[in-house]
């Protein structure tokens, strides 16, 4: 695992729109309503997404903002703007709109209101509840069939229509609705290359009034990242790895909701300790240990070194005490 550079990133900035990296960037599909086919169409035959960059592209994108009809924040590939750098900016900038992601599946969705996650879907009702909930045991099959077919044609959780016609009970369905919403996106932290948008658009929430938000995104990332079960990182695990703070790192941590299991791994963190050793300490296997430094890495919170470039003892005094808000 190769050290980031989240500390030259942890001062989010609102990244170039496709027009100003015509050579590196791609144009994004935009939206007028989040029930528009054209807008969420995977499956389209010629998708903007799949095609480079050219100057014409780049001119319609900057037609259909100036009628008002797209408002891309930012856009780019993961390799090079990773998710919790766009989660963040959710927050930060207090962004309302839709956060899409494209890979090798049906896009994902993340509505936001006012720098809140509302929640995440997709068009793929397989693969947005691969199995059925006990809620809807005793609920109309044909109901149900209703509702999920809504969901393949504009996306809308068939839990969340459900609960709209009083076919379940609305605090469970809305429990049941961010669990899956984040199971769902917590596919995405191991996706190779993912395209990612972030399109402004307050007109797109008008319909989700009665869904509350998570105000805090950190929190929620974090809890995406605990249902990611077997993580791939960047260059392999090794073991010999030492995992440090970043500046900005040690500051985050403190406010994050973390388990007992995070505080004290994240506590061991020293600038001297390798991952192993750490394993040791708390007497955790590599698996549990791999699953949790990828936790700390996918948040650009920590950059782990080679353990040949640190030359100082390790410390024995640590961090000293366990951090984080407690969960």
């Amino acid at each position: 695992m190769e050290g980031s550079n989240s500390e030259e990133r942890d001062q989010i900035e609102r990244p170039a729109t496709p027009a100003e990296h015509e050579g590196t960037s791609e144009p994004g599909t935009s939206s007028d309503a989040f029930q528009s086919d054209d807008w969420w169409r995977a499956s389209a035959p010629e998708s903007d997404w799949a095609q480079p960059v050219s100057k014409t592209a780049v001119t319609e994108v900057g037609q259909r903002k100036e009628v008002g009809t797209a408002d891309v924040y930012f856009c780019g590939r993961t390799n090079l703007f990773p998710l919790n750098l766009a989660i963040r900016a959710i927050g930060k900038e207090n962004l309302t709109g839709l956060l899409r992601a494209r890979w090798d599946q049906e896009p994902i969705d993340v509505l936001a209101r006012d720098g809140e996650i509302l929640f995440a879907t997709t068009r793929d009702v397989d693969l947005y509840c691969p199995d059925t909930p006990s809620i809807i045991a005793d609920v109309d099959p044909e109901v149900v069939a209703n509702a999920r077919d809504q969901q393949k044609e504009n996306g809308v959780p068939f839990l969340l229509t459900l609960a709209r016609n009083e076919s379940i009970e609305r605090q469970p369905a809305f429990d049941l609705i961010r669990h899956h919403g984040q199971l769902l996106f917590s596919q995405l932290w191991s996706a190779p290359n993912v395209w990612i948008m972030f399109e402004k658009n307050t007109d797109l929430l008008g319909e989700f009034g009665d869904v509350t938000g998570d105000p805090d995104v950190d929190d929620w990332s974090l809890e995406t990242l605990r249902l990611v079960q077997n993580p791939e990182q960047s260059g392999g695990f090794d073991p010999a790895l030492i995992p440090s703070y970043t500046r900005e790192g040690f500051d985050r941590v403190q406010k994050l909701k973390l388990t007992s299991d995070e505080a004290q791994f994240g506590s061991q963190f020293n600038g001297s300790r390798s991952v192993q050793q750490i394993a040791k300490n708390l007497r955790l296997d590599l698996k549990s240990a791999r699953q949790l430094l990828f936790r700390f890495v996918a948040l650009e919170i920590i950059e782990c070194w080679p353990g040949s470039i640190i030359a100082k003892p390790e410390s024995k005094s640590g961090m000293g005490r366990l951090f984080g808000r407690g969960r």
